[in-house]
């Protein structure tokens, strides 16, 4: 997932299909901690919404903040 942010900020994916893999990312990973999830939902749906409504026209400016958070609890998954 974050090899995927890095290459949506790189302009290599676009949102839609950056939105919709980061989900289908978490699907494959088969995680059981619902917590984990729940969180991760939490800071998805932000991303999703904003799909919802402009699709590819969304500007990383728009959602950097979101994107910035989404990795952060990412890393600290791994830490």
């Amino acid at each position: 997932m974050i090899n995927l942010i890095d290459q949506y900020r790189k302009g290599q994916v676009k949102y839609s299909n950056f939105v919709g893999e980061l989900e289908g990312a978490l699907d494959a990973g088969e995680f059981k901690d619902n917590e984990m999830i729940n969180k991760w939902y939490d800071l998805w749906t932000s991303l999703e919404i904003m799909n919802a409504l402009k699709g590819n026209e969304v500007r990383l400016e728009e959602v950097s903040n979101d994107i910035d958070e989404m990795e952060s609890f990412l890393i600290s998954l791994i830490d």
